[in-house]
């Protein structure tokens, strides 16, 4: 058979066979829920998002899921993980003590920890001093929650150090609220996963996709 390409020619784009490869499959829809909030506020450099979702502005626990824009569509990577955020839940206008955790979107772009890099490629700060945290918190030590640590951009200056104490909005609003190591009880503020969680957000985390972190309740 002869055709636009000539005799004894063969379109590269099909195999010997004869049989075009079958289209790469779309990522399955993600869930209303995740749809709405991955359609919100993201940033049109954004292509991670890391989702912490509450059933209630007063709740202490939350889930946390981990996506990525493959395409032109949004796929969740690995599986959902339990977390905390502050004793006394969330706040949209956070106060320095409150006990709550800012609701809203934050960039991603510093991490660091106790502990030695655990793999991951954003900037990384290793201090076994700066992050040791001892004593207890409602009851649960806290020892080793500030093993593996990433920095949420709310008032602080993006692509700064987790130690860096500035904040470009004044003290009112407080700051140094990290998404971090999970003892097992609310926190003062900051978001936590299971150490092992902490890990794999870390390895996954890629400073050239902008990741941000979605923080939203009810």
């Amino acid at each position: 058979m002869t055709g636009l390409l000539g005799p004894g020619l063969r379109d590269p784009l099909i195999p010997a066979s004869g049989v075009a490869p079958a289209a790469a499959a779309a990522p399955p829809a993600p869930p209303a829920w995740a749809a709405s909030l991955l359609s919100g506020n993201i940033p049109a450099a954004s292509s991670q998002v890391i989702i912490v979702r509450s059933p209630s502005l007063s709740s202490p626990t939350n889930t946390v899921s981990l996506w990525t824009l493959a395409g032109t569509g949004w796929r969740e990577d690995g599986t959902q993980m339990p977390g905390h955020d502050g004793e006394r839940g969330w706040s949209a206008h956070r106060s320095a003590g409150d006990l709550r955790t800012p609701l809203g979107v934050y960039s991603l772009t510093y991490a660091g920890g106790r502990l030695p890099n655990p793999g991951t490629r954003e900037p990384y700060e290793h201090s076994s001093s700066y992050f040791y945290t001892g004593g207890r918190f409602l009851g649960h030590s806290t020892f080793g929650v500030f093993d593996y640590v990433v920095a949420i951009d709310f008032n602080r200056v993006p692509g700064s150090p987790v130690s860096s104490t500035d904040k470009p909005n004044g003290p009112q609003p407080g700051g140094d609220v990290w998404l971090h190591v999970d003892n097992g009880a609310p926190t003062l503020g900051c978001v936590t996963v299971p150490r092992s969680g902490m890990a794999a957000i870390l390895k996954w985390l890629d400073p050239s996709q902008h990741p941000v972190i979605v923080l939203h309740a009810g």
